[in-house]
C-alpha cells in the first residue's frame, strides 16, 4: 500500500508536464475529426443538393434556391458521437528505463494516451480510461483524464473502442486473459506494445545483475551469452502479441521509448480510423 500511495504521488508530480507535452504533440499532429462524412442529423452544413421526391418543402433552402431556376435542399453533416476508451498498463515493470536520458516505458504510454485523448476529444468524442473513468467530453475533459490515472481500477468498464497502451510482456495466456475481460473482440481499436531501447537491443557485456521488483535478482557472469536466446525469446513474445491483438480485432502497433512520439501517434490514429 506506501509503495502505492508513493508511486500514485510521484505520477500526480510528472502529469502537469506530462499534459502539456501531450497537448504540443497533439497540436502538431494536425487534428481532425474521425468518422466518414455524410448526410444526417447534425449542426454542420454539408452541401446543397437538388430536391427529389419525397422532399418536404420545408427542407427547402429558398434563400439559395432563388438565385437560380431549380430548387435546392441544405443538407447537414451526420454527426455521431464516438467514444474512445483508453488503457494503460500499469505495472512495476512499466517504470523501467535502460538510460536515464530516456523517458519509462509508463510515461511515454501516458503521453501517447493523452495526446490520443487530446486529438479525440478536439475531434467531438467522448474519451475514458478503461476500468478507472466514466467518458469525458467537452472543456476540462482532458485534466479529468489525467487525474484517472491515478485511480484503483475499479469502475464500470464504458463501452466504446480500445487503445491500449503497455510493454506486454506478461506471459501471453494473462494478455489473451486480460483482452477477453476486456470485450476487445467486440470493440475493435489498436494495441500499442511499448518497449525500451535496452530491452530491444539487450546491449549489454560483461558480468550484469538484472533485477525485477519484488524479485530476487539474476546475476550473469557473461551477458553476451544470452544475447541470442534473450532476442529469441523477445521476438517470440512480439509475435504472440501480434496473433493475439489480431484474433481480438485489434491493430497491432509497436514503439520504442528511444524513437520520437509523433509517428506512433499518427499510426494509433491511422489504426483508429477505419473503426470509426
Amino acid at each position: 500500500m506506501r509503495s502505492r500511495i508513493a508511486g500514485a504521488e510521484a505520477l500526480a508530480a510528472r502529469l502537469p508536464a506530462l499534459v502539456l507535452a501531450a497537448q504540443r504533440l497533439a497540436a502538431n499532429a494536425a487534428p481532425g475529426r474521425h468518422g466518414r462524412r455524410r448526410a444526417g442529423a447534425g449542426e454542420q452544413f454539408w452541401q446543397y443538393r437538388d430536391v427529389r421526391d419525397g422532399d418536404s418543402p420545408a427542407s427547402i433552402d429558398w434563400r439559395r434556391s432563388a438565385r437560380g431556376e431549380r430548387l435546392y435542399v441544405r443538407e447537414r453533416e451526420w454527426e455521431s458521437v464516438e467514444t474512445l476508451v483508453i488503457d494503460v498498463q500499469d505495472h512495476a515493470g512499466m517504470d523501467f528505463a535502460g538510460d536515464a536520458a530516456q523517458p519509462t516505458k509508463r510515461d511515454r504510454a501516458l503521453l501517447l494516451a493523452l495526446a490520443l485523448a487530446a486529438l479525440a476529444l478536439d475531434g467531438g468524442e467522448r474519451v475514458a480510461l478503461f476500468g478507472r473513468t466514466p467518458a469525458f467530453g467537452g472543456p476540462g475533459a482532458l485534466d479529468r483524464l489525467a487525474a484517472g490515472f491515478m485511480l484503483a481500477a475499479r469502475s464500470t468498464p464504458v463501452a466504446g473502442r480500445l487503445a491500449l497502451i503497455g510493454d506486454f510482456l506478461a506471459p501471453p495466456a494473462a494478455i489473451a486473459a486480460d483482452l477477453a475481460r476486456q470485450g476487445a473482440a467486440g470493440r475493435g481499436g489498436v494495441l500499442v506494445q511499448v518497449l525500451d531501447g535496452a530491452e530491444c537491443d539487450f546491449p549489454y557485456r560483461g558480468r550484469v545483475l538484472f533485477e525485477r521488483r519484488g524479485e530476487a535478482g539474476e546475476d550473469i557472469a557473461r551477458a553476451e551469452d544470452i544475447a541470442a536466446a534473450y532476442r529469441a525469446r523477445l521476438a517470440a513474445q512480439r509475435d504472440a502479441v501480434i496473433g493475439l491483438a489480431e484474433a481480438a480485432r485489434l491493430v497491432p502497433l509497436f514503439h520504442r521509448t528511444d524513437a520520437a512520439p509523433g509517428p506512433a501517434l499518427a499510426a494509433i490514429r491511422a489504426g483508429l480510423e477505419p473503426l470509426s
